[in-house]
Formats: structure tokens, sequence, C-alpha cells
């Protein structure tokens, strides 16, 4: 009895904790969010396994007993959902059969706040033993199918697994067959057979078991994040605990009062819950609960700029806003293969020269293809960056980016928006509503850089036929490829590469004007009539 409290106590106080870093995260993942669930199952019928220890009288025994088996039931249906995350299983077939166990344990709880599903309990070896009622092979029915299905999901994706993911799989399906005798054992201690304490330890250790996968592979964040949503939540949980015991003590002799008591505590959970979402919205928490990190939406915004350095102003402006660390902007270009940064924040100037993304690998052909944001949180996990999460990571990292957005022309993608970590994490979504600014703003540059191209081609046609004519055809290509290439070995970007071309092409224009055989190829020195001509022009 002493182990089987210890037990259920260190299985208690674990699970609460991350339970604690999970729901209160900066940064919330289906993962974090499935591990919340089933942790919370567990928490709950090892809550009930310790009480049932201290239990003092028969009548007591069995309400808690009852009351807690609560968790018990769930345990199957949220175990498998945590797999289906973990092995980032979205199928529609799967999704179908995850709802339909959490029917059938809705169904369940429902019975076993009649007691048909823990009938009564048995006195044996100083505590008090749950025994089955007529529909606890339901239980059994729901045990088996998502343990079965959670070890094939586990299975299947250790096929295909990286070998970082495959350590990861193999816990997981030693969990599992942990869980498996723990149902068998706890089934059997059920029906009669003296073997709950050791059922109870075994299910102990697979809790734990979880939360050790759970930490020693970082699947939740360990930073806290408090907001107004975690109060709502609190409150929910409370509310639905203080309702269902209600409806137990006065409700569980008839399965009509039962019923007709869930249907009048679910509109009370509804009434009240939504009164304290409308508290917490209020004004009059609303400074306490964001307090100086609460985001001005207001002032984020771009203007349709015409000008590189407006656009960049606006943009500088949204990253402080934001509180955002790094933020980079990669414009496209058809005829490269490789991409530099057009516009970064937290990097140096040297930094941004050093940086180069491949047009073959990693996150631009991606972005290319799909259209779509990309989210480094994740990433592994996914079945479809299998072969490329290596490159993708890699650019990310580069970037010092948690997020890379697609930013689509009218007609096209013409760049990349690379965002790091920010403060305002839970605001990410304001980009969404930033994207049409971003590239109508952008497409307006680039449409006034086209008009400019246009007579600065003109002007340096006009040059390259006057000095051709001078060195020779090729000339001009001699000197700009040399350019080329000590721009390259300098790692300037694109657009400064572009700049020192056509500083290149243009640093002879001083020559229009001039007699060419008279005095730019005389063999002798220049008189002062020539000298004045030079000056002149």
């Amino acid at each position: 009895m002493i182990l089987l409290s210890f037990f259920g106590i260190v299985t208690i106080v674990t699970n609460l904790l991350l339970i604690s870093f999970a729901l209160l995260a900066k940064k919330s993942t289906n993962v974090s969010r499935s591990f919340s669930l089933l942790a919370t199952s567990i928490t709950i019928w090892m809550s009930g396994i310790v009480v049932l220890c201290l239990s003092s009288t028969t009548e007591g025994a069995l309400f808690c007993a009852q009351v807690f088996y609560v968790g018990c039931l769930f345990i199957p249906s949220f175990y498998l959902q945590f797999v289906c995350s973990l092995t980032q299983t979205y199928d529609k077939s799967w999704n179908i059969l995850k709802i339909f166990t959490y029917i059938l344990a809705g169904i369940l709880l429902i019975i076993d706040i009649s007691g048909e599903v823990i009938h009564h309990v048995s006195y044996e070896h100083s505590f008090y033993q749950p025994i089955a009622g007529k529909f606890y092979y339901l239980y059994n029915i729901l045990f088996g199918f998502c343990f079965a299905a959670s070890s094939y999901l586990l299975w299947k994706r250790l096929n295909v697994a990286i070998v970082l993911e495959k350590r990861r799989l193999h816990w997981m399906l030693g969990i599992t067959g942990v869980g498996i005798i723990a149902g068998i054992i706890d089934s059997l201690s059920v029906y009669g057979i003296s073997m709950y304490s050791s059922g109870s330890v075994i299910l102990s250790v697979f809790g734990l078991f979880i939360a050790f996968v759970v930490v020693k592979y970082k699947l939740i964040e360990f930073e806290l994040n408090i907001k107004k949503q975690h109060i709502l939540s609190l409150s929910q949980f409370i509310i639905a605990g203080i309702l269902l015991i209600l409806i137990h003590t006065f409700c569980s002799h008839s399965l009509f009062a039962t019923i007709t008591g869930a249907c009048f505590a679910g509109i009370t959970f509804y009434l009240l819950t939504n009164a304290i979402q409308r508290l917490t919205e209020s004004y009059m928490l609303k400074d306490i609960l964001e307090g100086r990190d609460s985001l001005d939406v207001a002032g984020v915004s771009i203007p349709a700029a015409f000008d590189w350095q407006t656009l960049f102003a606006s943009i500088q402006n949204v990253a402080e806003v934001m509180k955002i660390e790094n933020l980079t902007i990669t414009l496209l270009d058809k005829e490269m293969d490789e991409y530099c940064l057009d516009f970064s924040t937290g990097f140096s100037h040297e930094e941004r020269r050093k940086i180069r993304l491949k047009g073959n690998k990693g996150v631009i052909p991606w972005i290319k293809n799909e259209k779509k944001v990309l989210i480094k949180e994740g990433l592994r996990l996914n079945p479809k960056f299998e072969y490329t999460w290596e490159a993708i990571d890699s650019d990310l990292e580069l970037l010092k980016s948690s997020m890379a957005r697609p930013i689509m022309g009218k007609d096209r993608l013409i760049g990349i928006l690379f965002i790091g970590d920010s403060e305002n994490i839970s605001n990410m979504d304001v980009f969404a509503e930033l994207d049409n600014e971003l590239a109508s703003a952008i497409e307006n540059t680039l449409s006034y850089d086209a008009k400019t191209e246009y007579f600065l081609g003109i002007m340096e046609a006009l040059i390259i036929s006057i000095r051709d004519r001078d060195k020779g055809v090729g000339h001009e290509k001699m000197e700009t490829g040399y350019a080329a290439a000590i721009t390259k070995r300098f790692g300037f970007t694109v657009k400064e590469a572009e700049d020192v071309r056509r500083a290149i092409i243009l640093h002879d224009i001083e020559r229009c004007g001039i007699d060419t055989n008279a005095i730019l190829k005389k063999a002798g020195r220049l008189n002062m009539e020539e000298i004045v001509q030079i000056i002149g022009s």
C-alpha cells in the first residue's frame, strides 16, 4: 500500500508540472496539447487510486472510485490522440476512428455516473478494490482498440523514421507495451482477481515513462506564458469537476435522472464559462492580464511604398512593434540559383554578406512548389519533409527563423518572408493580414525599378556602343565579368553586385562628346585645345 501511494503521488506531481508547462507555454503544438489531455486523465485516475488507499468507509471508497474512474476511461482515447500527433497521422479515416473512441468514452462516462461500470468495491489487503459492473466490457473494447491502433501507428512510422526519431519511437513502443500490461492486470483485478496493486503500480510507471520521453525529447516548451485563456480553461475545469460530482451525488440511482442532470449541467456550464470569458475580456482585467506586452495592431502596417528605403523603414517598424529578433526578406530572381538577402534585421552587414540560400534545395524550392507557410516547429515529425528537412532546417537556422511565408504577387511568387522568434508569438497571425500590403509595396517598388532600369538601359546601350568602337567588341563583357567575380568574392548581395556592374558600364560616360580618333587615340601629348575639350565634356 505504501509503494502504491508513493508511485501514485510521484506520478500526480510529475504530470501536474508537465501539464502546467504544456498549457502555459509560449508555443503550443498538437503534441503538447494531446499530451496535456493524456497526462490529465492519468493524473485524475492516479488521484483516485491514492484516495482509495486513504478511504475509511465502503461508501466513500465507491464514490471515489466512480468519480476518479473518469480519468481511466479516457486514457486509451487520449493515448491514441497523443500517438497520432507524435507520428503526424492526420488522415481522415484516423480522425473518424478517434472521434469514435471519444464517443465511446463519453458513453462510458454516462454509464459510470449511473454506477454500471464500477458496481461496488471489495476490501482486500488493507485497501479497497473496484469491482466491474455489467458494462465494463465496453471499456475493454475501447482499451484494446486504442492500444492496438497506437502500436500499429508507431510500428508503421518506425519503418520510415530517421535515426533521431527512431529512438523516440522505440521508447513509445516500450511504453505502449507497459500500458497494455497495466490494462490487462487492471481488468483482471476489476473482475475479481486480486492483482489491483500491481496493475496500479504499472499504470503509474506507464505515466512516468511518457513524462520521461516528453522531457528527454523536448516535446513541450518549458517557458511559461500566462494569458487570459489559461484562466478561462482553469475555471472551466473546476466548474466541470463540481458539476460532475453534483450529478453523481444526486442522480446516481436513476439513468433518466442522470441524463436530465447532465443536460442541466451542460446549460449551467455554458452560462458560467461564457460569463467568465466576458469577464476576462473586459477592460477591467485586460491591462492586468496583457500588461505592457499587448500588441497595438494599429501600429502594424506597410504603406504602398515606391522606393526601397521607405519600404524597409516600414518593415523595420513592424519588426519593432512585434518585438521580432530577426525578420528577413529574400526576393526571387528567375535567372539565379543562389539567393541573397534583400532586407534583414538582427544581422550585421558582414553577416548578411555571408548568407547564401541555394535555389535547388531547402526553403526556396519548397515555398516555390507549395506556396504555403512553412513553420520550423514539428519539421522533423512531418513525413513530407522526410528527405528535405536537413536542408530546410539548415536554411532556417542560417536565417535564425522559425517561420517562412511566401510573398505572392498577382500572378507569381515574388519573395519569401522569414520570421524569427518574437515576444508576441501569439500574435504572429498578424502577418497573414500584412501579406497583401507587403506584396503590393514590393511590386510597386519593383515596377518603379523597372522604369528606372529602362532609362538606364538606354544610357548603357549608348555608352557601350561608343566604347566598343574604341576598344573592340567584348571589352564591356570582360569588364563586367571581372566585376562579377570580385563582388562574389567579397560577398556582395545581388542588388549590390548589380550596382557595381552598372557603375562599370557607366564609368566611361565622360567620353560622350569627345572626338575619339583625334583625342582618345592620339599617340602623343594633347595640346591645350584638346585638354579644354576634355574638361568641357
